[in-house]
């Protein structure tokens, strides 16, 4: 969807077009732009695309059955104000070279979108801006993904790669791979596409099988999941089996040429594509979790307003901030407003507990100066 929820933007792999639908419209009218396919491959076209606030919209391209290695210029821009819409290679220089099929995907506001690249070895992953359209931010990375997705604020993206997800900030940076601790993993657990961010960053929800997905339903003995961690430490605050296996027959499906899993602007309801049709999950509590802090500092002697995002807040929260108690303004259940008490200079960690004694820290949260 573009960011002004005026067009449904769609890649369709089999026909090699994409189409912009409009969403109000009674029939569904809508364009259909010709993106094509990519030469050296049997089969071949559009699998992923997203919208930018800058109305153009990215599109990966993918090949399959080919003879020609890697795709190359496999990244498109389509032109959403021209009349009809057009298609070209993306222009952005750092990006002509790069070889493979590209995961892409936006923030909710369009105003940042990242990418990855699915070709072995692996290759950097980017970031590019609506505040600088004709250039991407590249990593110095080397990273193969399997699957990728971006926090609805724009400030985290997930991946899977090397058989991990790996958690990265908006400058690319490397913020933690989640690990279980021995005693929460599943024997037999295959990773399912679709994976996850709270909107704030503050949680990733993993979908799983505890067995390989077997070549036809219904799957006998396998079970879906989805794990829900905190995305700073990996800790897994809630596990949800689901009523019936995740619909996923293969285990050469990725997150290019699927998903299986997305939640709500809240973090509260999942939509999970299972055997026999969509499953919808209403979370009671979402875990408590701290996604960023705006500002990241602050002086020591305090009384600096901070505006914090994350999960799970309820009215009545209490914070600790260096040890000493914060004033708490609760704005919904993903937003709060803290004035930081007098602090030694340094990092400080922060405690976040809720009425119902849930509780949470994040080492380091803001920097007293």
């Amino acid at each position: 969807m573009t960011p002004d929820h005026t067009q449904l933007v769609i890649a369709d792999f089999g026909s090699e077009n994409a189409y912009l639908l409009n969403p109000d419209g009674v029939a569904y009218n809508g364009t259909s732009v010709k993106v094509g396919g990519v030469a050296g491959f049997l089969n071949s076209g559009p699998a992923r695309v997203t919208a930018t606030s800058a109305q153009t919209a990215f599109v990966g391209l993918s090949g399959e059955g080919g003879s020609a290695g890697a795709c190359n210029n496999c990244l498109g821009q389509m032109n959403l104000l021209a009349s009809p819409p057009s298609f070209q290679t993306a222009p952005q220089p750092e990006v002509s070279s790069l070889a493979g099929a590209p995961l892409l995907q936006a923030d909710a506001s369009g105003d940042t979108a990242y990418l990855a690249y699915t070709t072995a070895p692996g290759g950097p992953v980017a970031v590019w801006s609506a505040a600088a359209p004709d250039a991407f931010s590249l990593s110095t990375a080397t990273d193969s993904a399997t699957d990728l997705t971006v926090s609805g604020d724009g400030t985290f993206f997930a991946m899977r790669a090397h058989n991990a997800t790996e958690i990265r900030a908006s400058d690319l940076t490397l913020v933690t791979t989640p690990a279980a601790v021995e005693v929460e993993n599943i024997p037999n657990r295959v990773a399912v596409p679709g994976v996850a961010l709270h909107p704030t960053g503050a949680l990733l929800y993993e979908p799983f099988l505890d067995g390989p997905p077997p070549s036809a339903p219904p799957a006998s003995g396998i079970h879906g999941g989805i794990d829900v961690r905190d995305a700073h430490n990996g800790q897994l605050r809630l596990r949800i089996y689901l009523p019936e296996p995740v619909a996923m027959l293969s285990t050469d499906v990725d997150g290019l040429h699927g998903g299986f899993l997305a939640v709500d602007e809240n973090g509260q309801r999942l939509f999970a594509l299972t055997t026999s049709g969509l499953t919808v999950i209403q979370l009671a509590n979402v875990p408590l979790g701290v996604g960023t802090l705006t500002p990241a500092s602050g002086v020591a002697a305090g009384g600096v307003t901070v505006s914090l995002r994350g999960s799970g807040f309820v009215s009545g929260i209490k914070a600790i901030l260096g040890g000493k108690t914060a004033t708490v303004t609760w704005k919904d259940m993903n937003t709060l407003k803290l004035t930081t008490p007098a602090t030694p200079a340094g990092p400080q960690q922060l405690i976040l507990t809720n009425p119902d004694g849930e509780s949470i820290s994040l080492d380091a949260a803001l920097t007293a100066q």
